[in-house]
């Protein structure tokens, strides 16, 4: 058997940082919105061993790889004997602030569970989620959701359909840890949050109010030092978009009000010197296909 997967991307409408835990780590809440930019992943059975093969070379495929540590980690904990071959075709840049680690992850959960036949509950799945990321069970539930404690603690909300976005990468990646150290407490008012989380419970989320109500904490850690992620922002709003760094960067997502509007940017995109992906929102995370081999 074969099972052919597509992990999507997130973007973070709204990224708020709570506190440092004793641990080292963030509190935090935002709101998380999967999109249709997708890496790719093919799953079948061996006897024992871990296969992992990836279209991109930059990308370690041995048990640093969090793809490689979900096969480990469900091995062990249901004592599985046979092996899975995976192949993965990113699609998604990596330290981009989409996602893209954890979203293979989530995929490959759900793959094992269906290759090995583990009887699971969510709930058990969505923990061993959170053991390997933050963002991970998020990716387990997908759509529009809310997102508490570090990453973990997943709230479904109200979709947004088929908002038109476009993402914007410099081509370069920001490392996660390096923005999260740079955090300096007390932060500013925190008002926004209430506003943003209403819009979206209620149904009412529309670019206007996305102007006065999206944002992103860290953006004031990361900008001092990458001032091509501020110039992707003013480009973005100067073309009338809506626009955020997604996650802790360094890819910048514009929001459109008009698919007039969207011709207009690609053009205008299209003289810069930045990857870019015309996406829009999507409410299902995972559509699996099988196949017998």
């Amino acid at each position: 058997m074969k099972i052919n997967l597509k992990a999507p991307a997130k973007i973070n409408l709204f990224l708020e940082i709570k506190h440092k835990r004793q641990d080292g780590y963030h509190n935090l809440e935002s709101i998380m919105q999967t999109v249709s930019l997708y890496d790719e992943l093919s799953f079948e059975l061996t006897n024992r061993d871990i296969s992992l093969e990836c279209n991109n070379k930059n990308l370690a495929c041995d048990e640093t790889n969090v793809v490689y540590k979900t096969i480990t980690a469900v091995k062990t904990r249901f004592n599985i004997d046979s092996g899975v071959k995976i192949y993965l075709k990113k699609g998604i840049p990596m330290e981009a602030g989409l996602g893209g680690g954890s979203s293979d992850a989530a995929a490959t959960l759900e793959a094992l569970v269906k290759l090995w036949n583990i009887k699971i509950a969510k709930s058990e799945l969505e923990q061993i989620a959170a053991t390997l990321g933050a963002d991970v069970p998020f990716f387990l539930t997908g759509g529009t959701a809310l997102c508490e404690g570090i990453g973990e603690i997943v709230t479904p909300l109200k979709k947004i359909d088929n908002l038109n976005v476009v993402l914007v990468n410099p081509g370069f990646g920001i490392p996660t840890a390096g923005v999260y150290k740079k955090i300096k407490f007390p932060l500013t008012n925190q008002v926004r949050i209430h506003t943003i989380k209403s819009l979206i419970c209620d149904g009412s989320f529309n670019t206007q109010n996305a102007f006065n109500s999206c944002f992103n904490r860290l953006e004031e850690f990361v900008f001092p030092d990458y001032p091509e992620i501020i110039k992707i922002k003013s480009v973005l709003n100067k073309l009338g978009c809506v626009s955020l760094m997604s996650g802790s960067g360094g890819t910048v997502f514009g929001i459109f009000d008009s698919n007039t509007k969207i011709e207009a940017v690609k053009f205008c995109l299209n003289k810069c010197n930045w990857e870019t992906w015309f996406v829009s929102t999507t409410d299902i995370s995972f559509k699996p296909q099988l196949s017998d081999i």
